[in-house]
Order: structure tokens, then C-alpha cells, then sequence
């Protein structure tokens, strides 16, 4: 068993062969029985992998050896398989497209110089979180303000406060809140201790712990995912929830990371309103990204008839170096807007040709049907690579896609075009999402979606989701 700062992992290499599916099977779900996923899940993403190992043989020759990971973190069990052989494993998307479920997710890039990496992966988060307004927010009715203001103290957490954590989230949610460490002090404290968790909580006047939220990394991310949030029915109403996102604003730029991010719902407004407070303004504005049923159950959904969309909020905790971007004329406009409104300066590059002589892409499926088409570099081929990119994650069972590629590359006005020409509408921005480079993203729909049932909060979001309204009917009419 090998360790990694975010993510624990095991790891076995063996030659391709189709008769060692078995004890591909049986490696896979036992390395996730180990890591506390549960029976039906790690039986499901074991089965996915002997189907995925299938194919690959099929593809594969001459004894070569592919190496096979098994990773856990808070949000996902993952395996992941190296393979050798870029040429003979070119097709690799086309070929394990129908032999695993559809709701298995699965990613493939480029590895080395010479090979593959495919990804499987399982959420262990399964249905969507209750609603914030019932968690960690202010409800629509907020409880009477007594005369004396209450005193609360915002700080780190100790070892020592991993119980009373504990019986925060078993108090609003039961037990069967989506993160189910938290409900084990010791694999809780694990996570914080290897970086995996930065959380901070909130104390009453008795040095009861009240409230929690915390920042979520992924492995090498350079930004954190704000969540865990939870705040005791009896302490809503005095702004726990912003002054413990600020503690962790402080705390983010220790641990190396660039900023903070939150995904808000849009069947209500309430995240939106914390995150507004918080000094989260909106980045990006991602339709369609989980199915419907994907929502707090016993809320008004407004949406009701199409797939979840989400908004992307976003706060640098380090002051942010200027940046030099290429960008679309066409989209040059809202993306500096997007930038002042971050506290970002930039600068709009002279034209120019793609710099890298080969692209680098990865394509991910997530279990749910959201696609994801990035571009690390962008060479002279990308608009051929970017359709064939296209083809696979839809093969793969994408509903939405994103696409998304660095705003530093050269090559990304050109490849915008030949991406509208696809289908793809303007999404947004990802500052420092990429290994601290920002990225440009466009999105793309199968199916039927009306923003105006999103329920928007501030004007500049609404103003955004305008635009991408507008340049969605525009590429309605070309495509």
C-alpha cells in the first residue's frame, strides 16, 4: 500500500492478457473494501475494470505489462490503468465505450511519450446533499434574533473535536449525509491530516462546536472546493458560514493553494447569497452538469423537466499575478469583466499561431453524463482532435460536455471557432484550475434546457447568463 498526500492508493502491474480479468476483478474490489467503499459500489467499479481490462487486451500485443491503481479519495473511488503502446491504443475511448454501465464514469489521456492512461471512476457520493438553507444557511424564515447578540469564536478544529463534528452533521442530516467520514473520527482526521481536508468550525460561548465547513482538494489541485458545510438549526441566522469561509480564505494560501470554489445550486438562491456575502463571485455558469433527480429531495425545484445546472463561484486567497490571455474577439469582452470582478489585471495577446507542434488532450465522463474535452496544449491538428474528442465522450455517454483549455494558449482562438462549429457555447472561466493556469470553457447540451427556470441571485450573474443565451441561439443557427 502506498500513501499519497490526498489520496491513498494500491497499486498492481500485471501483462494484458483477457485471463487475468478475474484477479483484475477481485484486486479491485478488495483494495476498495479496504479503503471503506462500500460492497455494492466496489463490486460495481470491479466489474467495470474487468470489462475495461477485456477490451484493452483486444487492443493490446506482445506481452505488454499495464499497471493498475486503485485510489480512494473523499469524493471518488478511482482505478487507474497505464498502459504502453500510444498507436495500438489510440481507439481506447471507442473501444471500452459500451462495454462498462453508463453509469460509470471513465477519463483517458495521453501518458508519457509513449502510452495511455485510462481512468474508472465511482462516486461515493451518490444523491445530492440536502439543501444548504436546511445545513448551514440562513432559512427563508430566520429564527428571532435574541436582544443580546450571541458570541461565537471561528477557529481550527483539534483532534479532540472530531466527535462533536460528528454529531453536527448527525443532528441536521441523520446518517446519511454524502460524506460519510465524517461520521468516523479517525478516518476524519486522517483526511486533515494528510491535506485533504482543511476545515474550520464554529464555537458557542461554551466552546461547543456549532458549525463546520471546509476546503476539499483534489490531488496537485491548486485550488480547493468549499464543502462539508453544516451549522446547528439553533445558530443560523448570524453569518457562521461566511466567517468561517474567511478563516479558511487565511488558511488556503498555507497549504499552497491559489483559491477557493463553490458550486451553488441553482433550485434556490440561498448558496448563491452566502457566497455572494463570502466575496464568491460567479466565474462560470455550467448547464445541464447531473441528472434531474440530482437535488435535494422535499425542495421546490423549479427546474424540474431537465438536467441540474450549477454556478461556479470562485476567490483567490493569494493576491493574483497579472495574466496575458488569447481569447476570441467575440468573447474578449465578458471574460475581462470576469476578471475585474476577481480583482484580476490582464492584458489581450496580439494573435498568433498555436505554439506546441502536438496537442495534449483528456477526456473524462463522470457517472452522472457530464463530458469534460481539455486541452493541456493546443497543436495544429486540435480542431480534428477536438471532434474525435467530441465522438468519444458522447460514445461514452455524455449528455453535457465542457470544454475547457488554457486562456495562455496561443492556439485558443482558432480552436474556439472550430469548437462553435461543433455546438459549443460560452461556460465561463477556471481561474488557476489548471495546475494554477487558468482556464477557458464552452459547453455544449443534448438535451433541452431553459436557464430562464434557474434561480439567479446577482444582476452580473444574470447578466452573464444572458450572454450565454445569446451565444447559444447564435450557434443554434449555424449548427
Amino acid at each position: 500500500m502506498k500513501a499519497s498526500s490526498v489520496a491513498r492508493f494500491s497499486e498492481l502491474q500485471l501483462v494484458l492478457e483477457p485471463e487475468r480479468s478475474e484477479l483484475v476483478r477481485a484486486f479491485v474490489r478488495e483494495a476498495s473494501l479496504a479503503e471503506g467503499v462500500s460492497i455494492s459500489t466496489a463490486s460495481l467499479i470491479a466489474d467495470d475494470t474487468a470489462h475495461a481490462w477485456q477490451a484493452l487486451c483486444a487492443l493490446g500485443s506482445n506481452r505488454e505489462r499495464a499497471r493498475i491503481a486503485m485510489l480512494c479519495s473523499h469524493k471518488d473511488a478511482r482505478v487507474r490503468l497505464v498502459l504502453h503502446g500510444y498507436s495500438r491504443f489510440s481507439k481506447v475511448a471507442a473501444s471500452i465505450a459500451g462495454r462498462i454501465r453508463h453509469d460509470a464514469g471513465i477519463s483517458c489521456h495521453e501518458h508519457g511519450i509513449d502510452g495511455w492512461e485510462v481512468t474508472i471512476h465511482r462516486s461515493l457520493i451518490g444523491a445530492a446533499e440536502p439543501p444548504p438553507s436546511a445545513a448551514a444557511e440562513e432559512p427563508v424564515s430566520a429564527p428571532a434574533v435574541p436582544a443580546t447578540k450571541p458570541a461565537y469564536v471561528i477557529d481550527l478544529p483539534q483532534k479532540s473535536d472530531a466527535a462533536a463534528i460528528a454529531r453536527c452533521f448527525l443532528e441536521v442530516y441523520g446518517h446519511h449525509y454524502v460524506h460519510a467520514e465524517v461520521f468516523s473520527t479517525r478516518r476524519y482526521w486522517e483526511k486533515v491530516e494528510s491535506g485533504e481536508l482543511v476545515p474550520a468550525v464554529a464555537r458557542d460561548s461554551d466552546g461547543g462546536v456549532v458549525g463546520h465547513v471546509a476546503l476539499e482538494r483534489e490531488l496537485g489541485a491548486r485550488v480547493a472546493e468549499r464543502g462539508e458545510a453544516v451549522v446547528l438549526s439553533a445558530h443560523r441566522g448570524h453569518g457562521l458560514l461566511e466567517r468561517m469561509t474567511a478563516l479558511l480564505s487565511e488558511e488556503a494560501p498555507k497549504h499552497d493553494l491559489d483559491g477557493i470554489y463553490a458550486e451553488p445550486l441553482t433550485i434556490h438562491t440561498f448558496s448563491q447569497r452566502n457566497d455572494e456575502r463570502a466575496g464568491m463571485p460567479v466565474c462560470a455558469v455550467l448547464l445541464g452538469a447531473n441528472p434531474e433527480s440530482f437535488r435535494p429531495k422535499g425542495v421546490p425545484c423549479p427546474t424540474a423537466g431537465q438536467r441540474q445546472s450549477y454556478l461556479r463561484t470562485f476567490r483567490f486567497v493569494q493576491r493574483p499575478a497579472p495574466r496575458t490571455i488569447h481569447v476570441a474577439a467575440r468573447y474578449r469582452d465578458t471574460l475581462l469583466r470576469l476578471y475585474a470582478s476577481l480583482g484580476v489585471t490582464v492584458s489581450v495577446a496580439a494573435p498568433a499561431h498555436a505554439a506546441a507542434a502536438e496537442s495534449r488532450t483528456r477526456i473524462k465522463v463522470s457517472d452522472r453524463g457530464y463530458g469534460m474535452i481539455s486541452f493541456e496544449q493546443i497543436g495544429p491538428n486540435a480542431a480534428i482532435e477536438l471532434a474525435q474528442a467530441l465522438r468519444d465522450v458522447r460514445a461514452l455517454g455524455a449528455s453535457s460536455v465542457q470544454f475547457s483549455a488554457r486562456v495562455s494558449d496561443p492556439g485558443l482562438p482558432l480552436l474556439t471557432e472550430s469548437a462553435r462549429g461543433l455546438g459549443f457555447f460560452f461556460c465561463g472561466l477556471g481561474p488557476a484550475f489548471a495546475e494554477g493556469a487558468d482556464t477557458f470553457l464552452l459547453q455544449l447540451l443534448s438535451e433541452p434546457l431553459d436557464t430562464g427556470k434557474l434561480q439567479i441571485f446577482t444582476d452580473l450573474t444574470k447578466q452573464l447568463v444572458a450572454f450565454i443565451d445569446l451565444d447559444r441561439a447564435a450557434i443554434a443557427q449555424k449548427v
